[in-house]
């Protein structure tokens, strides 16, 4: 690829717009959708034939401090509060005018596409920062959680061309991150959710005849869904398989792409700004090989198999700067017999279970933050095996709790209905912890010690080893019928169970560097005019660190919005 200055070739334009996006992602989609609600004629490009990139594989949860929704759930906040707790929690790295950026326009952003799009979120009351103890932290409503939204209300033909994992086109209901909470803690209004939910979807004739998921979209599906509909009601356009190949500079201004559109050699002058979009690089090998040198790490991720740094290299043809290029949404991962990979989130922080190396050993607090979950496994891994780590378990954890979309709890899919999760080995099982021990190869004697001293930490309430269940995040996701600690139980009842743990990543989080106004900079951090980036293929405002749910999404909301209003001259 070479990118092509048109001072000294003129371009023969193919279309003409005011403001791309290239990619589909959430994004990208809320750049091209402020665009035009600010007066842009704006276009989404996307390389593959399904739209929606990681963000619809995600929770879609985003996390925008001292946001106008959180006096509905209780909670206060104020400038001085998310500065502090942010300047805690952020690497040095991270330039302090970008940080101060994203605190400003997240909120705003926020409020702008409640007010102006089909974009809906409700605030997670008691879903805390991930470092809620330290000063500034909240206990809830940083974090919020997509509102559902309707296949019907999207329409099918858009349905259909949504990016979308191998559990989500399961014949099988959907649930938000408050219900799934709910339920898998325990909640009195558990059963009435399960209950609703089932009924609702037996109940939608038309979806079960056309052998269609849940008509309910939830989670990052339905922050995409309102997008997508947001999009086609503003009559901006999204062109599937067209995948951008060079920028078009005219005297170091871009003044458009180069792209390949149905196969077809495709020139779009753009007369304001091209937004990359294109996410990160978790499944370009020889990138992660040379700033993620930790084996093969590009087969443990859960980012959309899109993520292959196109946008990266592209820029950096233009004269981009990478910066962060060794950072990861670090998340564990789960890896099925036909290589899908799911983040494990959910389950670990649950009581009976326990996560051990081949030694037998723990190394980490399980219900800790993912990202530090990741960054103890390969820490750990230094000085002993434990690239996969094993996630131990036994009959009351299968019985009660999920393990992830993978496996949900035996008392409503028992091991008869997964029996090739077991035949494959996936799923370990095993009537006596030697014998499973042996299936995975790791030492039984650790084995015994460690399940010995987490049964002493259950009836003292107290890991004294790593602190499993010491923080308001270890219990988001636990048993509080479990006392006194709820993350800590197990016992002496077979059979028992083991799936292997990877140090995997929800995304790549190094790239284009950016400035507060989400424009690229070169190596002598210049702005190079009319280009702008967001989401994972930028540098991201968290640096080396994960301040809460939905730090990923809310930084890639929050800065092609800020794109679109700088282009359009409206921030």
């Amino acid at each position: 690829m070479a990118t092509v200055n048109s001072s000294a070739k003129p371009v023969k334009w193919d279309y003409s717009v005011d403001f791309l996006s290239v990619g589909s992602g959430g994004g990208g989609m809320a750049a091209a959708l402020t665009a035009k609600l600010e007066g842009l004629h704006s276009l989404v490009i996307e390389k593959s034939g399904v739209y929606g990139g990681t963000t619809a594989l995600s929770g879609g949860v985003i996390w925008i401090p001292n946001n106008h929704l959180m006096p509905s759930a209780n909670v206060s906040d104020n400038d001085d509060d998310s500065l502090r707790y942010f300047e805690q929690v952020v690497s040095d790295d991270v330039p302090r005018e970008k940080m101060l950026s994203y605190l400003k326009y997240a909120p705003e952003m926020l409020k702008y596409l409640e007010v102006n799009s089909l974009v809906k979120y409700d605030p997670a009351p008691v879903y805390p920062d991930y470092y809620s103890e330290l000063e500034g932290g909240k206990s809830g409503a940083r974090s919020l959680d997509p509102k559902p939204y309707s296949i019907y209300k999207l329409g099918i033909s858009l349905v259909k061309s949504m990016r979308r994992n191998e559990w989500h086109k399961r014949d099988s209901f959907s649930l938000t991150a408050s219900e799934a909470h709910m339920i898998f803690s325990f909640d009195y209004r558990a059963p009435l959710i399960i209950f609703k939910r089932l009924l609702t979807y037996w109940l939608d004739v038309p979806s079960r005849l056309r052998k269609l998921p849940d008509a309910r979209l939830t989670l990052g599906r339905a922050l995409i869904g309102r997008l997508r509909k947001s999009l086609f009601d503003e009559g901006v356009e999204l062109w599937l398989n067209t995948e951008i190949k060079t920028l078009i500079l005219d005297s170091g201004k871009v003044v458009g792409v180069q792209c390949i559109k149905e196969g077809v050699n495709f020139n779009i002058e753009v007369k304001k700004a091209v937004l990359m979009a294109t996410g990160g690089f978790s499944h370009h090998r020889a990138l992660r090989a040379e700033y993620h040198p930790h084996q093969d790490v590009s087969q443990w991720t859960a980012a959309s198999p899109t993520d292959q740094g196109d946008g990266l290299f592209i820029g950096k043809e233009a004269g981009a700067k990478w910066s962060m290029m060794n950072y990861v949404w670090g998340s564990p991962t789960m890896i099925d017999a036909n290589g899908n990979v799911e983040a494990f989130i959910v389950g670990k922080s649950m009581p009976n279970a326990l996560i051990v190396n081949k030694s037998g050993q723990r190394f980490l607090n399980e219900a800790e933050p993912y990202e530090d979950f990741v960054k103890h496994q390969f820490s750990s891994h230094k000085n002993i095996d434990s690239v996969p780590a094993f996630f131990i378990f036994d009959a009351r954890y299968r019985k009660e709790y999920p393990l992830g979309m993978m496996l949900p709890p035996g008392k409503y899919v028992p091991d008869v209905s997964v029996k090739g999760l077991i035949d494959s080995q996936w799923l370990k099982k095993a009537e006596t912890l030697h014998e499973l021990a042996q299936m995975c190869s790791i030492d039984p004697q650790g084995l015994y010690d460690e399940v010995a001293k987490l049964k002493a930490f259950a009836a003292l309430g107290k890991d004294t080893d790593f602190g499993k269940g010491d923080t308001a995040n270890d219990r988001y996701y636990s048993d509080h019928r479990v006392v006194p600690n709820p993350c800590l139980a197990f016992e002496d009842k077979g059979p028992y169970y083991a799936v292997e743990i990877y140090p995997g990543d929800l995304g790549t989080k190094g790239g284009l560097t950016t400035n507060e106004y989400a424009q690229v900079l070169n190596e002598d951090n210049a702005v190079i005019s009319g280009l702008y980036a967001c989401g994972n293929v930028s540098a991201s405002v968290m640096g080396d660190s994960y301040p809460g749910a939905g730090s990923t999404i809310g930084p890639a909301l929050t800065y092609g919005y800020i794109a679109a209003k700088y282009a359009a001259g409206t921030l």
